[in-house]
């Protein structure tokens, strides 16, 4: 790089895990890390992840694949110890796996609530605290989550109060552990994205092209995030560029909530 201050950019060296990551904004914050360096893990609880880490492998980064719930306690207790000792250390940990349903409160199941509550908040907790620790260890590390618009204001015209719920935990779990960990030089971050166009948004654009209009009323900037734009955001955090941010929430949503 011309300018070596942009040298903080870089991820050459790092290996970073990333849950979620067998599509969607996990593709991307994959691309991102593995494009300025860092070798990835992928980590999701579908077979795809092997396939997905495969066609990282071919295109000439360093990629592996490994199947895991991150609602299991013990299984994700295991693969920090495992995953640590093949790599010498995991540097970088992006919590990304995440589920929404859409119900109103009055008919929303318990089954519902716990399932998504146990991914998106139980599951963050638990990859922080295995990864984390051992980079409190090590005194070195860097993590980002990823919370939601919906964990900082209450989002229409959609219905899903265990979602967003679970995103404002995943937030303030990161502005808590940050603090707590801001001696040892472990860096706590989280990055709340705005309505970005996965295939999963798009689905909803076509089966209900209201609430995508409402959706593009309420967004100042009047178009949807791109999965990049997102994984910038995460590859930023978790970079040396940002080595005095831990405990915060950067928003990129296009000035939607502010």
């Amino acid at each position: 790089m011309a300018d070596g201050a942009f040298q903080n950019y870089a991820l050459t060296g790092k290996t970073a895990l990333v849950t979620g990551a067998a599509g969607g904004i996990g593709s991307a914050i994959i691309e991102r890390l593995a494009g300025l360096g860092a070798g990835v893990v992928l980590a999701d609880q579908t077979d795809r992840v092997f396939e997905a880490a495969a066609e990282w492998a071919a295109k000439g980064f360093k990629a592996k694949g490994i199947k895991l719930d991150v609602t299991d306690s013990a299984a994700v207790e295991q693969a920090a110890a495992d995953l640590n000792a093949e790599f010498g250390a995991i540097d970088i940990l992006v919590a990304n796996a995440g589920i929404s349903y859409e119900s109103s409160t009055e008919e929303h199941s318990d089954a519902d609530w716990k399932r998504c509550l146990a991914i998106n908040l139980d599951g963050v907790f638990y990859c922080v605290r295995a990864f984390g620790k051992r980079m409190v260890e090590r005194r070195s590390g860097a993590i980002v989550a990823i919370s939601s618009i919906a964990g900082v204001r209450a989002v229409r015209p959609e219905l899903h109060a265990g979602y967003d719920v679970s995103k404002a935990g995943v937030a303030h779990l990161c502005r808590v552990v940050g603090v707590e960990w801001a001696p040892h030089n472990v860096r706590v971050n989280a990055v709340g994205p705005g309505y970005t166009e996965t295939e999963m948004l798009k689905k909803v654009g076509v089966a209900q092209p209201s609430v995508m209009a409402a959706w593009m009323n309420d967004i100042p900037a009047r178009r949807l995030l791109q999965p990049a734009e997102i994984a910038n955001a995460v590859a930023f955090l978790a970079s040396d560029a940002a080595s005095g941010i831990t405990g915060q929430l950067l928003m990129a949503d296009l000035g939607y909530s502010s």
